[in-house]
């Protein structure tokens, strides 16, 4: 499938409804469990606010846990909620929870910007929250926040590290069939689920307007390994095999990609149920 023939095979005006939003999700570390939920959010200039702010680094070399979870499946199982007044609890078997007030985050003379190898600032949350999850990689891992300064006083927020991530259910159907077994959802981490849409339609879109926000289109999404684990930690190896053998490859990356990517052009709030209208049409 080529995106020429994308290009012409959707025909909706500018101006238009394209789809809508079925289900909205948050991942507050990246690589665990989503959050669903239940309605609107805060899009802000960089992502949803608290997506993908904190993620995990080793010990010693400040490396990111991969998305690929080779070896630590186990942290696939840990459940995560998030509450409106920014408060993450992480639930997991038998452990005591373990949450985390992303208010806490604010002053930032309470810490120490440290730079790791690719050049990305972190600040590490705390020992606590470290350990918790340290006993469930079995390896020394430090739970890490993205900062962003703030201009005014000493104060700064999470700062979103991917742009927002869109993947219509048409698209996963037409997946599934051509794997040949119902392929969920969860394993391609997306911010918004749309429906009412053609398969593959979201990466004809240049510019949408969501809500009060409007997204332009950036890149689709290269696919890795992480595709092949589920929430229960269990590794198959169906979905990255038809994802290389169906979708087309990045030109850069030769990965397979599924979903696009969208950086925020107006920030507002959006919430499941909102339209998606077509603000311009890619040119491909």
């Amino acid at each position: 499938m080529v995106l020429n023939w994308l290009a012409n095979a959707f025909k909706g005006e500018e101006g238009s409804e394209v789809g809508q939003v079925s289900e909205l999700f948050i991942h507050p570390i990246r690589a665990l469990q989503p959050v669903k939920m239940p309605s609107s959010w805060m899009l802000a200039s960089k992502g949803f606010i608290y997506d993908k702010g904190m993620c995990m680094l080793f010990k010693g070399t400040n490396e990111r846990l991969k998305h690929t979870m080779s070896g630590y499946e186990a942290l696939c199982k840990v459940e995560v909620s998030l509450s409106e007044d920014g408060k993450v609890t992480l639930k997991y078997e038998d452990k005591p929870d373990l949450v985390i007030d992303l208010n806490d985050f604010k002053n930032m003379e309470n810490y120490t910007v440290e730079t790791c190898p690719k050049g990305f600032e972190y600040c590490h949350v705390g020992e606590e929250a470290s350990t918790w999850l340290s006993e469930i990689a079995g390896k020394e891992v430090r739970l890490m926040f993205s900062p962003e300064k703030k201009t005014s006083g000493e104060l700064m927020d999470i700062q979103s590290l991917d742009p927002v991530l869109i993947i219509g259910e048409a698209s996963l159907q037409d997946f599934s069939k051509e794997a040949g077994w119902d392929v969920e959802m969860e394993r391609f981490r997306p911010n918004i689920v749309s429906v009412n849409q053609g398969a593959y339609e979201d990466e004809t879109w240049q510019e949408i307007k969501i809500g009060e926000a409007v997204l332009e289109f950036d890149h689709r999404c290269t696919r890795c390994l992480i595709t092949n684990v589920i929430s229960t930690g269990v590794r198959t190896s169906d979905t990255m095999d038809t994802l290389r053998r169906y979708r087309p490859r990045c030109e850069k990356t030769n990965k397979p990609v599924f979903g696009s990517y969208f950086t925020v052009k107006t920030p507002g709030m959006v919430a499941p149920g909102d339209k998606i209208i077509l603000v311009k049409r890619r040119k491909v």
